[in-house]
């Protein structure tokens, strides 16, 4: 598990137990109401994830990927990996958290920690690219249930895997979103440090789509990438180029 000073949050790999399993489709479901308040329920629809057909148990196959990934360095999903944001939780905090109470995690002293969110992140996995050396973040979701809990969260597992990417060597880190709703989402990942590049499409597992985006300090790579993409109005190009330095290099997360 991996955390900042000063930062409330811990990052951990998620495992293939019931708990994970069900904290990661509850926040699916749960980010589906956020995203209609806010204007952008065309970005995953209204259907539960819990509810589309075979989800449920293709998200159990990715942790169990992930888990075999994280013990051998062998992945059958392109060296998938899935982590868990959490933070510490105090039972004087806000009374709709005790709903989520079958998601704590109880350490060995008694301490408790809520998970807040989490990312899905794979290697060099573009389609139709055969560059190599970079970090793609599938997905990420941050749990509104919790309310101000998950503030910075998303911030948090950015820079997680960010040094993650680092710690296996990666050059840069590209990341999905959703280029609808006057591009809300894209807005985001830039105040995260990426850089648009350009517009492309492709539908992942599930029929989720997604739109590519890529960090902003290797720009030979993103070039070379950009060439391979197919152009259309509803998805984005980002990156982060990876930045190594003594001080990343030293608290990068490796896999454990």
């Amino acid at each position: 598990m991996t955390s900042h000073l000063n930062s409330p949050f811990h990052l951990r790999p998620a495992k293939p137990t019931p708990t994970d399993h069900a904290f990661i489709l509850s926040a699916f479901d749960s980010s589906l109401p956020l995203l209609a308040s806010i204007g952008s329920h065309e970005q995953w629809g209204s259907t539960p994830f819990s509810q589309r057909g075979d989800f449920p148990q293709e998200t159990l196959k990715e942790l169990d990927q992930s888990e075999e990934y994280r013990l051998t360095g062998k992945s059958n999903m392109d060296s998938l990996r899935i982590f868990i944001v959490e933070r510490e939780y105090h039972h004087d905090d806000e009374e709709h958290t005790e709903s989520l109470s079958s998601h704590l995690r109880v350490t060995s002293d008694g301490q408790c920690f809520l998970p807040v969110g989490f990312a899905y992140v794979r290697e060099n996995w573009i389609p139709n690219s055969e560059i190599g050396g970079f970090l793609y973040l599938e997905v990420m979701v941050t749990d509104s249930r919790v309310g101000r809990l998950c503030r910075g969260a998303g911030a948090a597992l950015i820079r997680g895997m960010r040094e993650y990417g680092q710690g296996r060597g990666m050059k840069a880190l590209w990341v999905d979103g959703w280029a609808g709703n006057e591009r809300k989402l894209i807005r985001y990942y830039e105040q995260q440090g990426f850089r648009a590049v350009g517009d492309w499409s492709h539908t992942r597992a599930n029929n989720v789509p997604c739109c590519i985006w890529f960090h902003p300090r290797l720009a030979s790579t993103v070039g070379k990438l950009a060439g391979h993409a197919r152009m259309t109005t509803d998805t984005i190009y980002l990156s982060f180029q990876m930045r190594a330095n003594a001080q990343d290099v030293a608290q990068a997360s490796r896999p454990a």
